[in-house]
């Protein structure tokens, strides 16, 4: 994603990512995948496409710390535009990198 990692200290900051309902919480390094971070956290999330963007079984709701987030691509917000249930504070997990401040993101039933 050109632009969004501009420095290395982005890269090696460590934030806290909090997962909802279960309120668990996991220490990664900014440049991490927010799906990654939440199978970190020992959370089972289902991910059927892979983490291409093609099935939103990933979709997230970001409660806190949306502006450390990476920008929203296309597909992605098409995938978004598909689901029901998603707001504009919607995500997918699997499209998405962590910046440089924590973030708490609530996981969607499916």
């Amino acid at each position: 994603m050109p632009g969004f990692l501009r420095t290395d200290r982005r890269k090696n900051n460590a934030l806290n990512v909090t997962i909802l309902p279960s309120g668990r919480t996991v220490q990664v390094f900014g440049g991490t995948r927010l799906l990654a971070a939440i199978v970190a956290a020992g959370e089972s999330v289902i991910y059927e496409c892979g983490g291409r963007s093609r099935c939103g079984t990933c979709h997230v709701v970001v409660r806190c710390g949306w502006r450390s987030l990476s920008k929203i691509r296309n597909e992605e917000r098409e995938r978004l535009t598909q689901l029901s249930g998603a707001s504009v504070v919607s995500r997918l997990a699997c499209q998405t990198l962590l910046g440089t401040h924590d973030v708490t993101v609530e996981l969607m039933p499916h």
